[in-house]
């Protein structure tokens, strides 16, 4: 992302969950804190200031627990005359047909949070209350989405819990039919996440081919089409012309996330004190705020794989989580590689146009 790309702002409205999931980077629920209006104001004026443009992830725990707030901030940047999108990722299993109309109300986009058929999403992710697991709310409240006219997206952290079963988590979302597509979410060291979460390498590779096939046979079969994000950013790439030169917003240096209490950092996945940009409640935060950003991510080094692999231009390299502290980056790498296998053998994509891009980037 260069320079002038926009700024993305991810507001941890809150910190309490109602649900315990098993590898929260956030450890959802484990406190209550919500935030305030005058954090999340001051949050959204830091943005305007410092950014020709930016966009608002609305985040927790759960944020639909402090739904308020967001209506609030939504307002706001209408208020401002400011064009900013706007997205929240829930667990879906407080949206009511009240919740449903009210988010329709607000136009912002919409990812949920589903790690596999109910069987395996319910064991992964359980309600706080040890009622059992939250697939049945979960899947009401995004039923009462598709009533209201919204379509979602789907987020699943690849663990050893799930690598096996992506296929039905294709079915279950195809069956749904206003969920767009899945974004393969890397387990990471972070909250209750832990290596011993971590999937093989080879299954999580096979599971990944299940699901592609699996969603392009319900597509044939006349069912609805479940997209894979990372393999639509590599599509896009291609097609683009182009190469992918970072990961993500916080390794182009323009994130900023902001907790429940005012303290701001450059990832949600690490909360480290080298990676703290203040409190976004300073009055001097915005002096010099950039250099901080870049400073913060020149203390995480990419791996030296990545940096000399042949494909960065299409990856876009690994998850910086991954390398604070080092963790196994064979498992982001063999569902990358899926990935482009199944980019590289499609019918869309005409094989010279990769293989040029491919020859353009190796020789620079």
């Amino acid at each position: 992302m260069p320079e002038e790309s926009p700024g993305l702002l991810a507001l941890s409205v809150t910190s309490d969950c109602n649900l315990r999931c098993s590898y929260c980077y956030a450890r959802g629920g484990e406190s209550s804190a919500s935030m305030g209006w005058v954090t999340a104001r001051r949050a959204i004026d830091v943005m305007a200031e410092c950014f020709d443009g930016f966009k608002i992830q609305f985040t927790g725990g759960e944020p639909l627990l402090n739904l308020g707030l967001i209506e609030r901030a939504v307002d706001y940047l209408d208020e401002m005359g400011l064009q900013v999108p706007c997205q929240i990722q829930t667990n879906a299993t407080l949206i009511t047909p009240d919740v449903a109309g009210r988010l329709q109300s607000l136009k912002i986009g919409i990812g949920v949070s589903l790690d596999g058929p109910p069987s395996v999403n319910d064991r992964i992710r359980p309600f706080s209350s040890g009622r059992g697991g939250s697939t049945k709310s979960a899947l009401n409240g995004i039923m009462a989405l598709r009533e209201a006219g919204i379509r979602v997206g789907a987020t699943c952290v690849l663990s050893r819990a799930n690598a096996g079963a992506l296929a039905g988590l294709v079915e279950l979302c195809s069956y749904l039919g206003n969920i767009e597509g899945i974004a393969i979410d890397f387990l990471r060291q972070a909250g209750r996440g832990d290596s011993s979460m971590q999937p093989d390498a080879a299954v999580a590779s096979r599971g990944i081919e299940a699901a592609i096939e699996r969603a392009e046979g319900l597509a044939q079969m006349g069912g609805s089409l479940v997209r894979f994000r990372e393999l639509e950013r590599m599509r896009n790439t291609v097609e683009e012309g182009r190469e992918r030169l970072h990961h993500c917003y916080f390794d182009a240096c323009r994130s900023v996330v902001v907790m429940p209490g005012g303290e701001a950092f450059v990832c949600p996945s690490m909360l480290r004190p080298e990676l703290r940009l203040g409190n976004i409640e300073e009055q001097d935060f915005t002096k010099g705020l950039i250099g901080r950003m870049v400073r913060a991510r020149r203390t995480v080094q990419d791996p030296q794989e990545c940096r000399t692999c042949r494909d960065r231009w299409l990856c876009g390299g690994p998850c910086l989580a991954h390398c604070v502290p080092e963790s196994n980056l064979a498992i982001e790498c063999a569902v990358k590689m899926v990935f482009m296998r199944h980019l590289r053998s499609s019918s869309l994509i005409p094989p010279s146009t990769i293989s040029l891009l491919k020859t353009q980037s190796s020789s620079e």
